[in-house]
């Protein structure tokens, strides 16, 4: 108990000898994930895994959790895995980012080179799809098209599909062999045909 008891102080939990007696139906959604992250804390691994831990929590909420996370890494040395769809927690959080598409990496780099220069299409059309404020747009950015079925994907790129890259620069590949994770500038790598001729050398880059 009094462990337990350690561990929601760890997590900035109020009251917490009170705490740990309450039920779940008893206690905010905010303290629910603080509770959360103190049972995932109390195996005392060097890697805290967490899967959308801002999910239906408000902006004010979020901030605090995020907050903790990163306080806590330095209380404790460890490190964090975050899986997110939201790029503003990305941006707030990370130092190093792996974009994903349809279950394969298509994009890795630190935080601040993939917000500025982003390489592989599909990054950038995450970025283009953010609503700016104060930026006055008819309709926001969207990506056509569907996410392909993982039960039964295409050949070659899974983004190939959507890419208006690939159709601008008729790179027919694309749809036949799946590219390799490259590295393209120092510590930043795309999975793309784009920056690559057809035989896997690089070439110079394109503008898309």
């Amino acid at each position: 108990m009094q462990r337990s008891i350690d561990l929601f102080r760890l997590v900035d939990i109020a009251d917490a000898d009170k705490m740990v007696k309450s039920y779940p139906h008893e206690i905010s959604g905010g303290q629910a994930q603080r509770v959360m992250i103190a049972m995932a804390l109390a195996l005392e691994s060097q890697l805290l895994i967490a899967d959308e831990p801002t999910t239906a929590l408000d902006v004010t909420i979020q901030a605090q959790i995020l907050y903790l996370m990163r306080s806590l890494t330095k209380k404790i040395h460890s490190a964090v895995i975050l899986i997110t769809h939201d790029l503003g927690v990305i941006a707030e959080t990370a130092d190093d980012v792996a974009v994903m598409y349809a279950g394969r990496i298509v994009e890795t780099a630190n935080v601040v080179d993939l917000f500025k220069n982003p390489l592989h299409p599909y990054t950038k059309d995450l970025l283009n799809s953010i609503p700016i404020l104060g930026a006055k747009r008819k309709r926001l950015d969207v990506i056509p098209g569907s996410v392909p079925n993982l039960i039964d994907l295409p050949p070659g790129c899974r983004f190939a599909n959507r890419c208006r890259a690939r159709v601008k620069h008729k790179l027919s590949i694309c749809n036949e062999i799946i590219p390799d994770l490259h590295p393209l500038l120092p510590d930043h790598q795309a999975r793309c045909w784009l920056y690559y001729d057809h035989d896997g050398h690089k070439a110079p880059l394109r503008i898309s």
